[in-house]
């Protein structure tokens, strides 16, 4: 697969043409990480996207002291992690560490917004994928307020 052909099943991208891909492409950097590498560590601030371009990698979450840590997903290549990133520059929510030798697809944030200031088409072109995600954020949180709002069914077992 081309590196225009994995930025484009990133859903941030989806909506962008050849040419914005192509431009996009030529600024990603390949790196390599070995087995059992920390790729992105939960809490840091660096922001990028990683496109899996070869390997298997592991997305997991800090639990309660003393527990193991929590399984997100196997990500393999295609998949893609820290799209948000490139726009909050938020820390990161989780850790992704190789599973076997890995490839991946790295753009900053930084080289990202330089290019949205020379191609603002790009912004545009986001638009739909960004109020989509924000659609979604709202129906997690209303389904979780009338989860919390339901009465308890099962009676309080007294003294």
């Amino acid at each position: 697969m081309s590196i225009e052909e994995l930025l484009a099943r990133v859903p941030i991208f989806a909506a962008l043409n050849k040419e914005q891909l192509a431009g996009l492409a030529r600024l990603v950097v390949r790196r390599s990480f070995p087995r059992g590498t920390v790729i992105i560590r939960e809490g840091d601030t660096e922001a990028a996207l990683y496109v899996i371009a070869g390997g298997q990698v592991s997305v997991t979450k800090r639990n309660l002291p003393g527990s193991p840590d929590l399984y997100l997903a196997t990500l393999n290549p295609g998949d893609f992690v820290g799209e948000m990133a490139l726009l909050d520059g938020a820390p990161r929510s989780a850790t992704v560490t190789a599973l076997v030798p890995t490839e991946c697809l790295v753009l900053t944030r930084w080289v990202f917004n330089t290019t949205l200031r020379s191609d603002p088409l790009i912004a545009v072109a986001m638009l739909p994928y960004l109020s989509q995600r924000i659609r979604q954020a709202e129906e997690v949180t209303r389904k979780a307020d009338e989860v919390a709002r339901k009465p308890q069914t099962t009676p309080l077992k007294g003294p």
